[in-house]
C-alpha cells in the first residue's frame, strides 16, 4: 500500500510539473540600435523579413535606417548567435536621388548564391525596383517598376521568390488596378507581367501575401485585401507556364465588425494541404482544388495579419502582427499549445517571420522596439525561441528534369536543405551542392538506377514521392 501511495503521489507531482512547465522564452539576439530619438539607426530599423541561407546564416532587410546620406533601408547578415553585419544601405546620392530604390520589402537567395530583392519606392520612376546583391554587398539594379500606359508593369513591389525553372516570381501592390501584378523576372532582369489583379471585377484582392510552389508546379497564394465594396481577397492558384489564374476560395466582405479576409500567406503542410490565417486569428485549411474549412481561433485577443510555419514537431508556430503581439503554436487541428506575449522592452513588438532553422530553433523578428543593444535604445529585434525541437527533416517538393544519365545534373526543390549530409538516388550516393535552403543541385552518380531520391540532414532522412529515371 505504501508503494502504491508513493507511486500515485509521484504521478500527481509529475502531472503538476508538466502543467506548470513555463512557455518557451523569446530571447532577443540582436536589437537594431538607434539614437535617443529613434531616427538615427545605422544598422537599419523596422526589420521586414529574413531568409535562412545555404551558408547557415540569415539575411534580412530593414525598411528604414542604415548608413549614408538619408538612408532609407538596409540589408544585413546575422548569424544564429546574433552577430550582425551590415551589407548595404539604400542611401541618397549627392543629388538626392535613390536610383537603387528605397524601403526594401522582400529578399530571396538565388541559385547563384546572390541575394535578390525588391524595394517599395524610388528608383527611376519612384514606384520601386528589383535588385541583385552579392553577399559582400555589391548591388546591381535589375528593374525599375513603372506604372503608366506605356510601361504597365506594376508598382510598389512587395514579394519575390524563385521557381524551379530558375526564374524569379513576385507580386506588386497592394494598390488600385492596374498597379498590382504577378511578374516573372530572370536573374539578369528580363521582366514580364503574367497576371494583373483586379478586385473590382472579381473577388480577387490586390497583390499577394506570398506564393508557394507545390509538386504540381503551380504557385498557390493569398491576395491582400482590395476594394471594400467587393469580396475582399482570395486564395488563388497560378500556373507559371500558361499564366492561368484561378481563384480557389473568395473571402467575403466585412461581417459585422470583423472582416472575413485572408490575413497571412499560405503554408504547405505535411498532410498535403495548405493552411493560412484569416482576420480574427482564425486558422483555416484549403486543398489544392479549393475545398475550404475553417478550423478555429488561435487567440482571443489578436485580430490582425499573422504568420505561420510548420515545425519539426508537426505543429504550427506563428505570430500575430499587433502590439505587443503573440507568438503561438497549435496542432493542425487547431488545438492551441502556446500563446506567448511579446514584451516591447525586451524582445520587441509586432512579431513576424517565424521559421525553423537547421538547428531546430525558431527564429523571428519584431518590427518595433526591443531590448537595448550595447546600451542604446532599439527599433526592431531579431530573436530566437528554443522550444527543444529536433532539427527539421528535409522536405522534397519536386525535381527537374525528372530523368537523366550518369554525369548529368538536376535541380531538387524542397525545404530545410541547409546542412544536408547526403543525397542518394535509389540508395546510390550522389554528388550535390546545397544552393539555397530550398534548392540542391544533384549530379546523377555512376551506377545509379531508377528510384526515389533521398535527402539526409540532422533531422533524418526523407524520400521523394516519385522516382527519378536514370537513363
Amino acid at each position: 500500500m505504501t508503494r502504491l501511495l508513493s507511486a500515485l503521489a509521484f504521478a500527481v507531482l509529475a502531472i503538476v510539473a508538466v502543467a506548470q512547465t513555463p512557455a518557451p522564452a523569446i530571447t532577443q539576439l540582436f536589437g537594431f540600435p538607434c539614437d535617443s530619438t529613434l531616427t538615427q539607426c545605422p544598422d537599419g530599423s523596422f526589420p521586414q523579413g529574413f531568409i535562412e541561407s545555404a551558408d547557415g546564416n540569415f539575411y534580412g532587410i530593414a525598411s528604414e535606417g542604415g548608413t549614408g546620406l538619408n538612408s532609407q533601408g538596409s540589408i544585413f547578415k546575422i548569424t544564429p548567435d546574433g552577430v550582425f553585419t551590415l551589407l548595404y544601405s539604400f542611401a541618397e546620392l549627392s543629388d538626392g536621388s535613390l536610383p537603387n530604390g528605397a524601403s526594401p520589402t522582400s529578399l530571396v537567395e538565388g541559385l547563384d548564391g546572390n541575394l535578390y530583392g525588391l524595394t517599395l519606392v524610388d528608383g527611376a520612376n519612384g514606384v520601386g525596383t528589383a535588385f541583385k546583391l552579392t553577399k559582400s554587398g555589391t548591388i546591381t539594379l535589375l528593374h525599375n517598376f513603372c506604372n503608366t500606359i506605356s510601361c504597365n508593369d506594376g508598382a510598389y513591389p512587395s514579394f519575390i521568390t524563385q521557381g524551379i525553372d530558375g526564374n524569379l516570381y513576385g507580386s506588386t501592390g497592394p494598390q488600385n488596378f492596374p498597379t498590382s501584378v504577378i511578374f516573372r523576372m530572370s536573374p539578369t532582369g528580363t521582366f514580364k507581367v503574367l497576371h494583373t489583379f483586379d478586385s473590382k471585377a472579381q473577388p480577387d484582392g490586390l497583390g499577394a501575401f506570398n506564393m508557394v510552389q507545390l509538386p504540381d508546379g503551380n504557385f498557390y497564394g493569398t491576395t491582400v485585401a482590395g476594394d471594400h465594396l467587393k469580396p475582399w481577397n482570395s486564395v488563388f492558384r497560378f500556373n507559371p507556364t500558361t499564366s492561368a489564374y484561378t481563384i480557389l476560395h473568395p473571402f467575403n466582405s466585412p461581417n459585422n465588425n470583423l472582416p472575413n479576409v485572408a490575413a497571412s500567406g499560405l503554408t504547405y503542410a505535411s498532410d498535403g494541404n495548405l493552411y493560412g490565417l484569416r482576420v480574427g486569428s482564425i486558422l483555416y485549411r484549403i486543398t489544392t482544388t479549393g475545398t475550404y474549412h475553417e478550423i478555429g481561433p488561435m487567440s482571443s485577443t489578436q485580430a490582425t495579419d499573422g504568420d505561420l510555419t510548420q515545425a519539426s514537431d508537426g505543429n504550427f508556430w506563428g505570430a500575430f502582427f499587433l502590439n505587443p503581439g503573440i507568438v503561438f503554436s497549435s496542432t493542425l487541428a487547431g488545438k492551441v499549445l502556446e500563446n506567448i506575449t511579446t514584451n516591447p522592452n525586451v524582445n520587441g513588438e509586432e512579431p513576424f517571420g517565424i521559421r525553423q532553422a537547421a538547428d531546430g530553433k525558431l527564429y523571428g523578428m519584431s518590427n518595433l522596439n526591443g531590448g537595448p543593444q550595447n546600451g542604446q535604445p532599439t527599433n526592431g529585434s531579431f530573436w530566437v525561441i528554443d522550444a527543444g525541437l529536433a532539427p527539421p527533416e528535409a522536405r522534397i517538393i519536386n525535381f527537374q528534369p525528372t530523368s537523366g544519365e550518369a554525369g548529368s545534373t538536376f535541380l531538387l526543390q524542397g525545404s530545410h536543405f541547409v546542412g544536408t549530409r547526403e543525397v542518394a538516388i535509389n540508395g546510390t550516393s550522389a554528388t550535390f551542392t546545397v544552393l539555397t535552403a530550398n534548392f540542391i543541385r544533384v549530379t546523377v552518380p555512376s551506377g545509379a538506377s531508377t528510384g526515389k531520391i533521398s535527402v539526409t540532414n540532422a533531422g533524418g532522412t526523407t524520400t521523394s514521392a516519385k522516382a527519378f529515371t536514370v537513363q
